[in-house]
């Protein structure tokens, strides 16, 4: 299950993701270069970031105020998939009774409303009984829903729904009708849908097109965007989120130290890095406004292409090369990320 890293300044950093290890707590064998298994690398950790919490305020918002559902958008690399993870982790933080799921949409080539409850009980733990007509499955699956929401006293079901760019028409009428199945049984449901950027708002037009504004309106009525990194305050939060997590956790040795441990150890700190690092994707984005966003892919590997660099030149006396933030900057091609976000929402 999710676990989150403690730091002080920041309640919770990062969020664990589910192990690959059977159980959470014995770690991986590590065999080789540990660069490897660094969380930073596997993305099995992900940090908390401003943009993050600003969704799960979005998130809260609705689901404290029962809205019927909500839709994120966001550019291909924005971080929509990691904020989905996060996000539900905070939530069940906060309200540890809160029955969260998530469904990931899948494209479908030929539409299947059996494949379609199939997929959502997988969902929602249910792998192996899976056989039967399609009412089956659909009572099956309205059924565990509304068992789930009364054994946590909370009559209630977020489900975040991942990749909704890939719904269809028909996806969003099987949707319906669970809602209204859990409505009977006196269990409402707030949907937080996560899509890829411009092709969730096409998916949206698509329902105004053909008519079916009650789908909007209960699904898809308030839009917001998630943003990329853009400020000096989101590149601290960053950096200094990776100088206060632990690997291994509770070994007290930091990310930062963990690459750079003489250098650590004489006051060294990633989080002072922020102004060159942000300096130098806008100084790579020359023809990107200042306010330019810059998409959490390309920003962590450019980070971790830093941190393998300066690991190369540890020492008591290390000084960051001057170009060290230009050439980790260029080899996550910012540039090119930047551009492709620019002209995909013109």
């Amino acid at each position: 299950m999710e676990r989150y890293q403690e730091a002080s300044g920041m309640e919770h950093v990062g969020v664990q993701r589910r192990a690959r290890s059977p159980d959470a707590d014995v770690p991986l064998p590590v065999e080789g270069d540990p660069i490897m298994f660094h969380p930073l690398f596997t993305e099995t950790v992900m940090l908390r970031t401003p943009s993050i919490d600003e969704v799960f305020l979005v998130v809260k918002r609705a689901v404290l105020l029962r809205e019927t559902g909500c839709v994120f958008q966001g550019e291909s690399g924005i971080g929509k998939s990691f904020a989905v993870d996060m996000v539900q982790a905070m939530l069940l933080r906060q309200y540890p009774r809160l029955c969260v799921f998530t469904h990931d949409a899948h494209n479908h080539e030929i539409p299947s409303i059996r494949a379609f409850f199939k997929h959502f009980l997988k969902s929602v733990g249910q792998k192996k009984e899976q056989k039967g007509e399609t009412y089956d499955l659909r009572t099956r699956l309205v059924n565990i829903l509304v068992d789930q929401a009364r054994i946590s006293g909370t009559n209630l079901i977020v489900l975040f729904i991942d990749e909704a760019n890939a719904m269809l028409l028909s996806d969003f009428l099987f949707l319906k009708d669970v809602f209204n199945d859990l409505v009977r049984e006196g269990v409402q449901m707030v949907t937080i849908l996560m899509g890829q950027s411009p092709e969730l708002l096409h998916v949206i037009d698509m329902l105004r097109t053909e008519g079916r504004n009650d789908l909007v309106g209960r699904f898809a009525m308030r839009v917001h965007a998630i943003r990329g990194y853009n400020s000096l305050s989101d590149f601290q939060a960053i950096l200094g989120g990776i100088d206060r997590c632990q690997y291994p956790i509770g070994s007290e040795i930091s990310w930062t130290a963990f690459f750079v441990p003489i250098a650590w150890r004489q006051g060294f700190r990633l989080e002072q890095e922020a102004q060159r690092c942000l300096a130098a994707m806008r100084a790579a984005c020359k023809d990107a406004s200042k306010l330019a966003e810059f998409p959490a892919r390309q920003v962590f590997l450019a980070v971790r292409s830093f941190l393998v660099a300066l690991s190369g030149i540890d020492g008591a006396a290390m000084k960051v090369p001057e170009q060290a933030w230009s050439d980790a900057v260029r080899y996550a091609l910012i540039q090119d990320a930047v551009a492709r976000m620019k002209a995909s929402s013109k």
